[in-house]
């Protein structure tokens, strides 16, 4: 309890120091804060290099370091852009944010059965919540909890609120999902989570098996909402265009763990496609992979 009010008062601190600072300055120090990182966290370093070169065999060490460098960077922006945001005006946010395509919402929610928004570690996705603000349509995120941490976990949920989210946590989502998607609501799910061995499917990521959650194809095929990829092009400091695809089809006509396995690993194609254009901008220092499955 004690440190996480310590680290609160740090971090309400950090923000008034920001405030008082040029946004060229603001985008410094969540370059330096990256930079930073990427030369203390040996580990993380070690990590994210790794999975870059598994997912790039054909990289080089050194272009493979350029690649986490500029990711820890970025994930340093993220982190100062995040704590800027409840003191974005809005009449900033049609300057600072679009989405494309515009009509993304009619042509989804339109069919009344509901939409995940389904996002991933990329970009800036703690502010992804301002496409709320933008659609003038309540989104809903899930979040995992840090059970050891209670105040902290609040006071970060409300940052991500600030945003225009809807935060529930994990705990008890199952039957609050289904109730929001079944009234036509937008769900954001984060798709790129590694899932414990015993709770995912094992589906390809860069031609490795990974565990993954079987949540967002378990509940398009029971509900058939919408499945709609978004992801934040960077376009400067605090400045994005949230690009949506179009609906994945999610198959719900055959075996059911097969189904699960072939919709699971299209959201897994995106987020390789993703990744191909724009290779800093995924959270690289994440043990994605592990073990491999044994035959």
């Amino acid at each position: 309890m004690i440190a996480d009010i310590v680290i609160i008062a740090l971090i309400k601190a950090l923000q008034c120091a920001l405030m008082a600072l040029p946004e060229s300055a603001r985008q410094g120090t969540g370059r330096l804060l990256g930079r930073m990182g990427f030369h203390l966290l040996r580990r993380r370093r070690n990590i994210a290099i790794s999975n870059i070169r598994r997912a790039f065999p054909d990289l080089s060490p050194n272009k493979a370091g350029d690649i986490a460098l500029s990711c820890f960077q970025k994930l340093g922006t993220n982190v100062i852009e995040l704590l800027l945001v409840p003191f974005l005006p809005p009449r900033e946010v049609p300057e600072r944010f679009s989405l494309e395509p515009k009509d993304i919402v009619e042509r989804t929610l339109g069919a009344g059965r509901g939409v995940i928004a389904l996002t991933f570690h990329f970009g800036n996705w703690e502010i992804m919540g301002i496409t709320s603000k933008l659609l003038n349509q309540p989104v809903v995120a899930l979040a995992r909890p840090l059970k050891k941490h209670t105040r902290l976990n609040a006071f970060l949920n409300r940052l991500r609120e600030s945003t225009g989210l809807t935060i529930i946590v994990n705990a008890n989502t199952a039957k609050e999902v289904m109730r929001l998607i079944r009234k036509n609501s937008i769900i954001a799910i984060l798709g790129d989570q590694r899932e414990k061995r015993s709770r995912g499917v094992f589906v390809d990521l860069f031609g490795h098996k990974v565990p993954t959650s079987k949540g967002t194809a378990m509940i398009a095929m029971k509900t058939g909402c919408q499945v709609v990829p978004c992801y934040p092009v960077r376009k400067g400091f605090l400045r994005y265009t949230i690009m949506c695809g179009e609906p994945l089809v999610m198959e719900r006509d055959g075996d059911i763990e097969d189904l699960i396995a072939k919709n699971t690993r299209k959201i897994n194609a995106f987020l390789e496609d993703i990744i191909r254009k724009y290779p800093d901008e995924w959270f690289w220092v994440h043990q994605r992979w592990g073990r491999k499955r044994r035959a």
